[in-house]
């Protein structure tokens, strides 16, 4: 499945299937405001002991213990102490999931099945540190691990060996001319995932950057080459992947947009803010162009 998302802001956005030309799911985040919260929430959040507390609140990345080695400076908007809610929909407008946030830590429902905490959403809360890649493993199966980079965010199937899902950001996408075609699936970074005491991370594991060859029948994969602007607000952003006969596709899909407020996080880029993704979008870019003018002068 091919989605292209209609806006700059993953939480305030279409997902449009690029096959049909349809829409195919709706993300809309709102804020909720005070008078609509439960009492004893705004009573928490007036009180010393919450003002005092929330110093100390972690952000979506933190909360998951392999995001961090130690406690991170407080995000505003969890000082803030903000609720929003996220409500994802499908074609027909059947709400397909739920995200409750009191500031940036989510509370996650995927339809009728009540996930929990960000940590609950993956197969694991404790992961190998590794400088320059972050991997942990689906809740839906082990050999299913979301890779991230500071360049990249890619699904990969360990059994066998293939990419199974990617997120193209501010790419230009240009459809293959044959199936047959072998596009190369690459992350700007090569890299070997490596680590003698896990299963998911073993010796023996080939670098996702390698050429991979999709069967059209069974993957979206190997349909289109994207190709990157690395400039934020040209080109587009698309979700790529596999659907898995164990999860659903929105679980994947709402796994994708929480592994990239990770990302960001883990490899201190520009984090995701709820509010104006256009100010967030120039604040990206004026990062991109620092980092980069460093690395040339080093």
């Amino acid at each position: 499945m091919l989605l292209k998302l209609s806006a700059p802001d993953m939480l305030n956005t279409s997902l449009i299937d690029v096959a049909t030309g349809d829409r195919a799911y709706n993300i809309v985040t709102v804020l909720i405001p005070a008078t609509d919260r439960p009492t004893d929430v705004v009573d928490c959040m007036k009180s010393p002991a919450a003002s005092s507390s929330s110093s100390h609140t972690p952000s979506p990345a933190s909360s998951a213990s392999f995001l961090k080695k130690s406690t991170p400076a407080p995000h505003p908007e969890d000082l803030k102490g903000e609720q929003r809610q996220t409500t994802i929909t499908d074609a027909t407008g059947k709400v397909v999931a739920n995200i409750a946030w009191n500031g940036r830590r989510p509370d996650i429902e995927i339809g009728d099945e009540k996930i929990g905490a960000l940590t609950d959403l993956f197969g694991s809360s404790t992961v190998r540190f590794m400088p320059k890649i972050l991997a942990i493993p689906t809740r839906f199966d082990t050999e299913y691990v979301w890779t991230a980079t500071a360049d990249s965010l890619t699904l990969y199937d360990y059994d066998t060996e293939t990419v199974k899902g990617s997120f193209h950001q501010n790419a230009l996408r240009i459809p293959s001319g044959s199936k047959h075609s072998k596009p190369k699936l690459s992350s700007p970074s090569k890299f070997r995932l490596s680590s003698p005491s896990t299963h998911f991370l073993s010796s023996s594991t080939k670098s996702i950057s390698e050429d991979v060859e999709c069967d059209p029948k069974s993957s979206e994969l190997g349909k289109s080459t994207f190709i990157p602007t690395h400039l934020p607000g040209v080109g587009s952003c698309y979700l790529e992947f596999s659907s898995h006969p164990l999860a659903q596709d929105i679980e994947i899909i709402l796994s994708f947009l929480m592994m990239e407020i990770l990302r960001r996080s883990r490899f201190s880029l520009t984090p995701y803010t709820f509010e104006k993704p256009r100010l967030w979008q120039f604040k990206e870019a004026r990062d991109l162009f620092l980092r980069r003018l460093r690395r040339n002068t080093v």
